[in-house]
Order: C-alpha cells, then sequence, then structure tokens
C-alpha cells in the first residue's frame, strides 16, 4: 500500500486541525523569567480552609470509584446554592468545566450539525464542537456594545442546522457581563426553535457589580439550557479538575453514560474538598480574593493609561482586561505578532486577540490574576514596546 510521505493512516479524521489552543501555545513559549500576563488562572493558593480539611481527614477517606454522577451529597449542594431552579438528579459532577462542555456536545450533537458559539471567544469551544462532530459558526460580540451580547445578532445567525448556542457572562476574553434583558430576548426568540443553550458559567463568582444574570434564570427558560460551572476559577482550585453541568432532564442518562465511559468519575478527593469548599468554609477568603482582584483590575487600567496610549474594554467580571491594539498594526502588525514581539523583545506573555477568534483580532487580552509588580512591569514593558 502505497502512502503519502508524512501520512500516518491511524489518525482519526475527527482530530485533523485539533490542536492546543493559542492560549496554551503562547504560554509554552514562555520561560521562567517572563512576566506571565497570559494563562488564565488565579495565582491565589486553594482557600486554607480546604486544604486543611483534606489533611485533617485524609486517612478516614475512602478514595476509590464514586457514583459515576458524582456524590449526592455534592450534588446536593450544587443544586442548593444554583441561582436558578435545579434538583440533583439533574447535575453530573465533572472533570473540570470543560469535559461538561464536551460531554453536553457529545450527546446533543450530530455529524453536520451547527454550534453557534461566541467571536470573541473561548478557543476550546470551536474545537470541542469539531470533536463532537459538530461545525463551529461564530456569532459577533461588538466593541461598540462593550463585547457584551446582542440578542438579535445571536438569532440571526440560527439556521436549520443550529443545534446549540454558547454562552459565556462573564466573558473570555473580554471581561463583559451580558445584561438581563437581551439574555431575556434571546430566551423568546429561542423559544420555538429546537436549539439548547449551553451557558458557560465559570467566571460568575468572579464579578464586579451585580451577580450576573444567567440565561437559566429567565422564565422557564432553565429546563432548555445546560448550566456549566467549575470550582477552578471561584474557589481556586484549577488543579483539581472538578466541575460540574446542569442539563434538562432527557439528558440525563445519556449525560451520565458518556461521562461513565470517557472518565468514570471525578477524582473523589476533589469531590471530597469541593463539598467543604460548598458548606461555605471559604467563603470569606474567597471574598477577600475578589476584592483583591478588583483591586488588581484598577491597577492594570492605571497603569494603561499611565504607560501606555492604548484603550481598555473595563472589564466587569473575569480577571482580564481586552485591550485595543489595532492602530499599531501600521508599525508592529497583527496581534499575534504582537503577542510574539512582546514575549520575544520584552518578556511579557500577553495573549493575541486572534485566539479568541477574527473579532478579536486588533485586541490583546491581559490577565491581572498576576501580582500586582508584574502586572505593573509587564504594562511599562509593552508600553515601551509599542511606543516604539
Amino acid at each position: 500500500m502505497s502512502m503519502k510521505p508524512g501520512y500516518w493512516p491511524y489518525l482519526s479524521s475527527r482530530m485533523q486541525g485539533i490542536e492546543k489552543t493559542l492560549i496554551r501555545r503562547m504560554n509554552d513559549l514562555a520561560d521562567p523569567s517572563c512576566l506571565d500576563l497570559g494563562l488564565g488562572e488565579l495565582r491565589f493558593p486553594t482557600p486554607r480552609a480546604i486544604l486543611d480539611h483534606v489533611k485533617e481527614n485524609l486517612d478516614g477517606w475512602k478514595l476509590g470509584y464514586t457514583p459515576n454522577e458524582g456524590y449526592a451529597e455534592l450534588r446536593r449542594l450544587i443544586a442548593e446554592k444554583s441561582h436558578f431552579p435545579v434538583t440533583p438528579d439533574r447535575i453530573c459532577v465533572t472533570v473540570g468545566a470543560q469535559e461538561a462542555i464536551l460531554a453536553v456536545l457529545m450527546v446533543t450533537v450530530d455529524r453536520g450539525d451547527e454550534v453557534l458559539v461566541p467571536d470573541p471567544g473561548f478557543p476550546a469551544y470551536a474545537s470541542l464542537v469539531r470533536l463532537a462532530g459538530g461545525e463551529p459558526r461564530g456569532y459577533p460580540l461588538r466593541p461598540e456594545a462593550g463585547f457584551r451580547l446582542q440578542a438579535d445578532d445571536v438569532l440571526a445567525a440560527v439556521t436549520a442546522r443550529t443545534k446549540a448556542v454558547v454562552l459565556n457572562s462573564p466573558n473570555n476574553p473580554t471581561g463583559a457581563v451580558y445584561g438581563e434583558s437581551e439574555l431575556r430576548a434571546l430566551a423568546d426568540g429561542l423559544r420555538d426553535a429546537s436549539v439548547l443553550t449551553i451557558s458557560d458559567e465559570v467566571y460568575r463568582e468572579i464579578s464586579f457589580g451585580a451577580p450576573p444574570a444567567s440565561i437559566a434564570s429567565v422564565a422557564d427558560f432553565g429546563g432548555r439550557c445546560a448550566v456549566i460551572d467549575s470550582f477552578s476559577k471561584s474557589f481556586c482550585m484549577t488543579g483539581w479538575r472538578i466541575g460540574w453541568c446542569a442539563v434538562p432532564a432527557e439528558l440525563v442518562k445519556p449525560l451520565a453514560s458518556f461521562h461513565q465511559l470517557s472518565v468514570t468519575c471525578a477524582p473523589a478527593i476533589s469531590q471530597r474538598a469541593a463539598i467543604h469548599a460548598l458548606k461555605g468554609a471559604a467563603d470569606e477568603e474567597r471574598r477577600r480574593n475578589v476584592e483583591t482582584l478588583r483591586v488588581r483590575r484598577d491597577l492594570a487600567l492605571k497603569c494603561l493609561k499611565e504607560h501606555t496610549d492604548l484603550e481598555p474594554l473595563l472589564p466587569e467580571g473575569a480577571f482580564y482586561v481586552f485591550v485595543n491594539v489595532a492602530a499599531k498594526r501600521a508599525l508592529h502588525g497583527g496581534s499575534l505578532e504582537i503577542a510574539l514581539n512582546l514575549l520575544a523583545k520584552e518578556k511579557v506573555v500577553t495573549i493575541p486577540g486572534i485566539a479568541f477568534g477574527e473579532r478579536g483580532e486588533g485586541w490583546l487580552r491581559l490577565s491581572f490574576a498576576a501580582e500586582p509588580e508584574a502586572i505593573e512591569e509587564g504594562i511599562k514593558r509593552i508600553g515601551r514596546f509599542l511606543a516604539g
């Protein structure tokens, strides 16, 4: 049998074109000497109350397999703490939020189905849709609207092939929080369509105003929505790999089957830690962390004003500031070229807007989760480079 040079016959078609996101690839290029304003991870440790609880009880816990859907106590607590009506039997505890998103897509999307994803938006959405056999289509989030959701833009993108719509508020990369009126308009527009809404709410607990609205709370739309969340951002538990999803009743059994066949169950020790977190032990530390992030957000905005001539978007949630660098294209190129040169010449990690979709071009994402000294020095270097 003859084969093309470099061809390996066992690679599945679903993996063709799938690779690490540009976010991860940018961070892979960095070394320890770099100032990291790139990766979307809080620098705070897991709250001490959670760590102490695990240390004190570890010897007495059974750490074998758990029920596939997660410990009953954890699912009960998630339901009780939820901002929308949901019963524990509609909740599945997952290995982080991304596994939850993939699981929902795998049990709802057929080959050729379209899934609408935000542009700009978290780049893994499109890849996860493709892995599930679907076709991602972007709907615009417009800078003139502060990158907030505009229901008409989403509804205009819906076709007969649309199976699901992905929402993300607070938004990565922009920090925008979607308004309740637009979410209600979207819910009303989708009411007669066979379209599932997948609401990624992993940044919900990190907001700098009123609690963000959710489409799951709009009228009776909760039964038409899959809500995704995790403990990674809210409780600084990225490495514990613990998330969850709440799904319509019709999806409970197939989602549990996919979850069981793909990962069996979420880690027992992580679920025990999550149970303690939801009992309120870390609430005060979590509040302090959000206030610290508010101070760092304001510092980043102050530094951008003092050390650059760039226009940032005011972040309403999450821990990113989206900065307009479109005026620098003539001298410095597009967002990827700017980010690569900042890394090579100034040792500062940033994420190019093009990583988040075509409408992210002309922007950079900076994380203000870093230490204040790194935020200030990093932005000084950005200003110095772009002024040259």
